[in-house]
């Protein structure tokens, strides 16, 4: 697919990290952004860092996959759980930026007792 759907307050973000050489399910666990809860600056933002993910990805600075290496899966749903957009890209290649909304996702559902 092409560039992620503007983000709504309906819009939900998954964030899924898979792969590497040993499993670690706190690290497998899908982190989910409910874009309600945060401003449309917020939001903004991490539609630019979705968007940057899918111009690397599509740049081909994608770096070459093995058995070890992992990876992350995001995707954007609606409020129904219909997905919008999807990607799959080498852990290298993830911005920065979404690796801090990903740990972000992780204390949120630490703290409010998400699933």
């Amino acid at each position: 697919m092409s560039q992620p759907p503007p983000l709504t307050p309906a819009s939900v973000v998954w964030l899924r990290r898979e792969g590497g050489v040993a499993h670690f399910p706190g690290l497998a666990r899908p982190r989910c952004i409910r874009c309600a809860r945060y401003s449309e600056a917020q939001r903004d933002e991490l539609w630019r860092l979705l968007s940057s993910a899918e111009a690397g990805r599509a740049a081909g600075r994608e770096e070459a996959q093995g058995a070890d290496r992992r990876r992350f899966c995001l995707s954007v749903e609606d409020a129904d759980g219909a997905s919008l957009w999807s990607l799959t890209l080498a852990e290298e290649a993830l911005p920065g930026g979404l690796l801090e909304w990903w740990r972000r996702a992780d204390d949120e559902a630490k703290n409010e007792g998400d699933p």
